[in-house]
Formats: C-alpha cells, sequence, structure tokens
C-alpha cells in the first residue's frame, strides 16, 4: 500500500466509525433492550476487527496517522 492509499483508507475508516457512532446515539436511546444490545454488540465486533485487521497494519507502516490520543494494540 502506498502513502496516498494509507490515507484515503484511513479517512474512510475514520468516516466510517463516526458513522457507527450516529448509530450508537440513536441505539442507545431506543427502549428495545434487546435492539440496543444487538446491536452495540455488532458494531463493535466490527470496529474491533478493522481497528486490529485494517488500521493497526496501516498505522505501523505509516506511524504518523495514528492519532496521538490513540495507543498501539500489542498482539
Amino acid at each position: 500500500m502506498n502513502r496516498t492509499e494509507a490515507e484515503r483508507i484511513h479517512a474512510l475508516v475514520s468516516e466510517m466509525f463516526e458513522r457507527a457512532n450516529d448509530v450508537l446515539y440513536i441505539v442507545n436511546n431506543s427502549e428495545d433492550a434487546q435492539f440496543r444490545k444487538k446491536t452495540q454488540q455488532a458494531i463493535g465486533m466490527v470496529v474491533a476487527e478493522m481497528d486490529l485487521e485494517l488500521l493497526e497494519p496501516l498505522y505501523k507502516e505509516f506511524p504518523d496517522l495514528r492519532p496521538p490520543e490513540m495507543e498501539e494494540i500489542k498482539t
């Protein structure tokens, strides 16, 4: 992956995480506890998988793209 690809992927994944937070905001205000729990679990799995499998390798290759507040995940 080149620098341009890494920057674009980083930007798009960041947008996806923002949209996931938007979904969680709606869901967390839902009266349906089962729906809330399932949605939280699904989004949590997706975010974790994308972080570990996509962003961490990207940050290893381009460490300056890692947000300063985000610690490296040791695997």
